[in-house]
């Protein structure tokens, strides 16, 4: 991966400024944990760059955002209207969101 890193190595680099791509919970009630070991991570200077905000509906910069199927698809519409780098970032996700979405009928973004 070029864009995203795992909580490993986030841990080994030691920031912080990271925005966190949650898996969906099976569980009713979610339960608010920060750095999962099977979550992705997104550099704030990144999201900053491909202005995340314009792409993703309802974006919590500095709270949470819950993505389901249909948000997806909004997304992945609109980064169309983005440039090459927002595509990028946006396509390398796109497996793992898949993958999620096998167990979860969502995924949270959280802020910083």
């Amino acid at each position: 991966m070029s864009f995203f890193i795992t909580e490993s190595q986030r841990k080994q680099r030691g920031g912080t400024c990271y925005f966190e791509f949650q898996r969906g919970q099976k569980a009713p009630n979610y339960e608010f944990v920060c750095w999962r070991e099977d979550s992705l991570l997104l550099h704030m200077d990144i999201v900053d760059e491909i202005a995340l905000y314009k792409i993703i509906p309802d974006f919590q910069y500095y709270g949470e955002t819950i993505i389901d199927k249909e948000k997806w698809s909004i997304i992945r519409n609109n980064v169309k209207k983005q440039d090459a780098k927002a595509i990028e970032v946006i396509d390398e996700l796109s497996s793992w969101v898949e993958e999620n979405y096998k167990e979860s009928n969502y995924f949270i973004i959280i802020g910083i």
